[in-house]
């Protein structure tokens, strides 16, 4: 896996814009008519948060959705030929550079919404130091190569699972740790309201600001007419860690409402406490 995407990038990269088009294309639908991948998972989730539409909004969310996410796969596996070329917009940096001065590192939390890989690319040109937490692929191959493409714009890429330690040593060296926490938690999640389901939800973020006294900020990502909007928000962390919780959880659902096409329904989210 690993070679065959090592040469997949180099044609990617070196592809004139029309071939990258075809590519896409093709990619979208042997993804979409052909695999079908997950379309019941997405579905099903696209019902649950918005049981108020209609079959033919679930199914064009879903198919612009596939699009979105095809296009932002071969972005990332090109890169960083689409990333240095897009145009990312910061609404709000001054959120971020607030908290960033209060020296005590940042806590990024974020959702698998928008071109997340771009906005921690952006990131890293204004200077930042990125720590980032991820899943480790089943597939050895992958993983490598999907780590190596991000090393080029964070000074770490952790592992869901992995030493404390680690995170609170990024924090320490006042850099921006990365959680995308919007996958569901199992039994070590706490509840928290989700599209109106009570849901299990990952509360490291909120567990490691309470122990090292480092601001919480949501950040969001949305592609706009070519153009990649960033916001930031400040997640008030005086209060419980279930109030922590919720509220970065609220953050995510508001973005996700303005853009549904652009959230990634292919995971099951709400796993724990629904049938699949």
């Amino acid at each position: 896996m690993y070679f065959f995407l090592k040469v997949f990038s180099l044609y990617l990269r070196n592809a004139p814009t029309f071939a990258y088009k075809i590519t896409y294309k093709i990619i979208y639908s042997l993804l979409f008519h052909v695999l079908k991948m997950r379309q019941k998972t997405v579905l099903t989730n696209l019902r649950w948060a918005f049981p108020d539409k209609n079959e033919e909004w679930y199914k064009n969310t879903m198919k612009q959705c596939y699009k979105f996410f095809t296009k932002e796969f071969l972005d990332f596996i090109s890169f960083p030929k689409n990333y240095s070329s897009s145009k990312i917009k910061f609404k709000n940096l001054e959120v971020l550079s607030s908290a960033h001065a209060m020296k005590k590192g940042i806590i990024l939390v974020g959702s698998h919404y928008g071109s997340f890989d771009k906005l921690f690319y952006a990131l890293s040109q204004e200077e930042y130091n990125l720590t980032g937490v991820a899943y480790k692929q089943n597939n050895s191959g992958a993983d490598t190569f999907f780590k190596q493409i991000r090393e080029n714009f964070m000074e770490d890429q952790l592992y869901k699972g992995g030493d404390v330690k680690q995170l609170k040593n990024s924090l320490v060296k006042n850099n921006i740790l990365i959680l995308l926490s919007d996958q569901d938690a199992k039994k070590k999640g706490v509840k928290a309201k989700f599209f109106g389901i009570d849901s299990s939800t990952h509360s490291g973020a909120a567990i490691l600001s309470k122990r090292n006294k480092s601001p919480i900020i949501y950040a969001s990502i949305t592609s706009k007419n070519n153009v990649y909007e960033v916001e930031f928000v400040k997640i008030n962390t005086s209060g419980s860690i279930n109030d922590i919780v919720q509220q970065y959880t609220s953050e995510i659902e508001k973005t996700i409402i303005n853009n549904p096409e652009q959230y990634f329904w292919f995971h099951k989210r709400w796993k724990s406490v629904k049938a699949y």
